[in-house]
């Protein structure tokens, strides 16, 4: 093994993405860009995995050579550590899909016709399947699910299952909650599965502005389930706050998220921000989402929650204490 700087995703990650792309990374890089790609034009077909880490090892030999990718520059997820020169994923990003039940203010896909018309779905079980059986897949790794929603795409309790099946312990899936999965209360019941679901209010108005469905009595009704069926003394069930500028970035809407989400043994929060707004602003004055992050995160600490700060809001915070670090957030 070999100490430089390089990135867990570059080295070891894979992300099946809209458009039937397959990355390396999710990351956004508000100035570059990020998220390099491997596969374009992907459809569920047979992966020829020697070709696949020979283009992955592209990317890896850049960092070993200390050539940083231009999208990848002065990227937060990077760290200074040994790394090994194994062929192998340990991180799988599942987010091909695009259909959801809610249609969040923040959320592009559904509102980018690019997106929506370039986006075909295919069978996902089929490539775990092979993964799993080519030792592709590290089974102490992460198995992570996004979208749209998880839970209205078709073979979501089947890889559920295939990945439970195969002694899987580490998979995360970011819903929404509007529909509830006993799917992932088995998962939760087992100690193998957990969930992030972005709330994003601690209102029904502005849950309603945010989510733009009617959802808020419902979600926090599955999620009182979901929280009282995951392992004694867990933080599996997590609540998300995504900071829309101009709709709930106020002290007191956030609050009442930290007051209902105490209120049913929840007690990991997460805070992140709207993806769209730092894009446009990462070059202006941040200081009152910083403000109201430091907020959340000492209000957090008095009702003795735990605050994890994700993607863009963590950006906000190297960004104005100019430091640039590994984040450590996550399951």
């Amino acid at each position: 093994m070999t100490e430089f700087e390089s990135c867990s995703y570059i080295e070891h990650g894979m992300v099946l993405d809209h458009c039937n792309r397959i990355r390396s990374c999710n990351n956004f890089n508000p100035r570059y860009g990020g998220r390099p790609v491997i596969y374009e034009n992907y459809c569920g077909e047979k992966i020829n995995w020697k070709e696949f880490f020979e283009i992955k090892r592209k990317l890896r030999k850049m960092y070993r050579a200390q050539e940083c990718p231009d999208l990848c520059k002065d990227c937060v997820n990077t760290s200074f550590r040994e790394w090994d020169d194994e062929d192998y994923i340990d991180y799988l990003l599942l987010t091909p899909w695009v259909p959801c039940n809610s249609n969040c203010i923040y959320c592009q896909a559904p509102r980018d016709k690019y997106v929506s018309e370039h986006t075909k779905i295919y069978k996902v079980l089929p490539l775990v399947k092979d993964m799993i059986k080519n030792n592709i897949l590290k089974k102490e790794g992460t198995i992570d699910f996004a979208g749209g929603e998880p839970t209205i795409y078709s073979e979501f309790e089947s890889l559920l299952k295939e990945f439970i099946k195969h002694d899987f312990k580490k998979i995360i899936v970011h819903t929404n909650a509007i529909k509830k999965s006993g799917a992932i209360i088995k998962g939760l019941r087992k100690g193998v599965l957990r969930i992030l679901v972005s709330v994003d209010a601690g209102s029904k108005e502005i849950h309603e502005r945010v989510k733009q469905v009617k959802s808020f009595d419902s979600v926090w009704k599955n999620l009182k389930e979901y929280a009282k069926n995951q392992p004694k003394g867990s933080d599996y069930v997590k609540t998300k706050y995504i900071i829309v500028p101009g709709i709930n970035d106020n002290e007191q809407e956030i609050e009442l998220w930290l007051k209902k989400s105490k209120e049913i043994n929840i007690n990991n929060v997460v805070l992140n921000l709207d993806f769209n707004w730092i894009m446009k602003n990462v070059d202006n004055d941040l200081t009152k989402v910083y403000n109201l992050m430091k907020f959340t995160m000492d209000k957090a600490f008095n009702f003795g929650m735990k605050c994890e700060l994700y993607g863009q809001i963590y950006q906000v915070k190297c960004e104005v204490e100019k430091s640039r670090e590994k984040n450590e957030a996550g399951f």
